[in-house]
């Protein structure tokens, strides 16, 4: 399972201080998904990927297993 919150509009954001810096919290605009079946194989940096083709990706949390840290996806 993966949680991540995603952009779904065209809109350009400007930033004043002049860094690619994402902000803390999410525009209020931003989904919130959750994802299943996600193979072991693939990481927060191959979801990120897959997932800007639709908008700028805020978050990404894959569920891990506690002791052994390997991904909890199919």
């Amino acid at each position: 399972m993966m949680t991540m919150s995603i952009n779904n509009n065209n809109s350009t954001s400007i930033n004043n201080n002049n860094n690619d810096e994402q902000p803390e919290m999410p525009d209020p605009d931003y989904i919130k998904m959750f994802v299943g079946q996600v193979p072991r194989s693939m990481d927060e940096n191959d979801l990120r990927l897959m997932f800007e083709e639709f908008g700028r990706v805020h978050q990404i949390n894959v569920l891990r297993d506690k002791v052994t840290g390997a991904s909890k996806g199919c």
